[in-house]
């Protein structure tokens, strides 16, 4: 395929080293990642990352109203601890 419109994109010489990191560990070009990164996001949801985050939450929210309401009235804070034990060991932050 021909190609024959242009874009300039300015950066700093940190970003630009991180794309060309990225482009060397993917085995392509810098205009070949960026043509892919432009028609992914052309042809994408409109707010892929916002309608994931708005899952999220109503699965949050879903699951903490079922521990709370479960026979064992110490579940749900068993379940926090353990989810807590277990994010801490892999240094991620917790929410709860």
């Amino acid at each position: 395929m021909s190609y024959h419109q242009f874009i300039t994109v300015r950066m700093s010489g940190a970003m630009r080293a991180e794309l060309d990191q990225l482009v060397a560990s993917r085995r392509t070009d810098i205009g070949k990642l960026v043509r892919e990164l432009i028609a992914r996001e052309l042809h994408a949801a409109p707010d892929r990352i916002g309608e994931a985050l708005g899952q999220l939450l109503f699965v949050a929210i879903a699951l903490d109203e079922l521990l709370a309401a479960h026979a064992d009235p110490n579940l749900r804070a068993t379940v926090i601890r353990l989810w807590r034990d277990a994010t801490s060991e892999e240094g991620r932050f917790h929410a709860a």
